[in-house]
């Protein structure tokens, strides 16, 4: 378990986008901070990854997988809200039953741990229902991710590598958040970016709060930076939450450890 302490620890110090409330888009410079590598590696991991430059791309594709058809209890789905036009259909409704979870502050001592998460109920950007829900039996990574963020754009590759070396824990489902929208940043559509990394995974397109100016999904899972990870288990109870890149290995094996052995144990 030092080793597992290790990277959680690493976490903590890896470059992350960050701001004082994450879902109002106020953002400060991160600061670039290496992380250490791990003296054990997987051929298949260990690699120095290759970091490509992200394009404009002239062609606004859809995605090429959808998620599966899920049933969903009428009360819990979002009621249509419409959103400001500059958002161009890449924010969409997202209902949140349960208690939010706090806003992370030290992955030590993470008080959410151990506590349920929030169900949130919302739509990718076909309209196609992504709920994550206590309810679900299945362990699952959640992935917010902001398309201007240049932290976000080097961990996904990362997490391309652990999909294809097959590499996650046997089972564990992985759900991405298209949150913390801004049309004058880099990147946008999120959509399109998504695209153009090859994030094969199931998306789901955070809601806005004009009142506050605040993204529901993000504000519910507590989140503080990005990209931000919630691994849940199979009893919808949080298992560890941190932000900032990790790398392929490191993410694989913190997330292989939280999940085995089990949340009893």
């Amino acid at each position: 378990m030092k080793f597992v302490a290790a990277i959680i620890a690493a976490g903590l110090f890896a470059t992350a986008c960050s701001s004082e409330v994450v879902v109002k888009l106020e953002t400060e410079a991160p600061a670039t901070t290496a992380i250490g590598e791990s003296e054990q590696f997987d051929a298949d991991l260990s690699d120095e990854p290759t970091t490509t430059a992200v394009d404009d791309v002239q062609q606004d594709d859809s995605l090429d997988s959808s998620p599966d058809e899920q049933i969903v209890n009428p009360d819990e789905v979002a009621e249509i809200v419409d959103f400001p036009d500059e958002f161009e259909g890449q924010v969409r409704p997202v209902a949140v039953s349960g208690n939010p979870l706090p806003f992370l502050v030290d992955t030590h001592s993470d008080e959410a741990v151990g506590g349920s998460i929030p169900s949130i109920i919302g739509e990718d950007f076909e309209g196609n229902t992504v709920a994550v829900r206590s309810t679900d039996g299945t362990a699952t990574l959640v992935v917010f991710l902001a398309h201007w963020c240049p932290h976000c754009n080097n961990e996904i590759p990362e997490i391309n590598r652990i999909r294809d070396a097959d590499a996650w824990p046997d089972g564990l489902r992985v759900v991405g958040v298209s949150t913390a929208v801004s049309p004058q940043r880099p990147n946008f559509p999120p959509e399109r970016w998504l695209e153009e990394k090859d994030w094969s995974y199931e998306i789901m397109a955070d809601a806005f709060d004009s009142s506050r100016s605040s993204f529901i999904a993000a504000e519910a899972f507590g989140v503080t930076g990005f990209p931000f990870m919630v691994l849940i288990d199979e009893s919808g109870l949080v298992r560890g939450r941190w932000s900032g890149e990790l790398g392929a290995l490191a993410l694989a094996e913190l997330v292989t450890s939280l999940i085995n052995p089990p949340a009893d144990v």
